[in-house]
Parts: structure tokens; C-alpha cells; sequence
């Protein structure tokens, strides 16, 4: 068990891929919006990796409907 003094190896290697997302972000933001949209569908499918195999179908589906109803949308006006 790590003790407060020292971080687990899994927040060391979480700060580090949130730091790693966090610059690309920033670098995105300079290159304009279609390349921060695409850095964020990055993090999206990260995001849905992470998590359990088990889960990971349903919020794949999650995130295709949101996606599909931002595109609906936008194309409504």
C-alpha cells in the first residue's frame, strides 16, 4: 500500500497522461477549432478504453448518441 508520502504508480501514470492530454489540448487551441474537436474525440475514446470491458460498449453507444444529436441539431439551423 503506498503511503501519503509517496504516490501510487496509478496517480503517477494518471497525472502524467492528464498532463500529456492537457498539452495537447493547449496546442490544439493555437491550431485552431477542428484541431481541438479532433484532440477531444481523442480523449473521448481514452476515456472509453480506460474503463472496464464491460462498460465500455455502453459508453461507446452513450457517446455515439450525444455525437448524433449534436450533429442533428446542428444541422437543424
Amino acid at each position: 500500500m503506498a503511503t501519503a508520502s509517496r504516490p501510487s504508480r496509478k496517480a503517477l501514470r494518471q497525472a502524467r497522461a492528464a498532463q500529456f492530454l492537457g498539452d495537447r489540448r493547449r496546442e490544439a487551441e493555437t491550431k485552431g477549432p477542428h484541431a481541438v474537436l479532433a484532440v477531444a474525440m481523442d480523449q473521448l475514446r481514452s476515456a472509453i478504453a480506460q474503463l472496464p470491458e464491460s462498460r465500455q460498449g455502453d459508453a461507446a453507444q452513450r457517446a455515439t448518441q450525444l455525437l448524433d444529436q449534436l450533429r442533428q441539431s446542428l444541422t437543424e439551423t
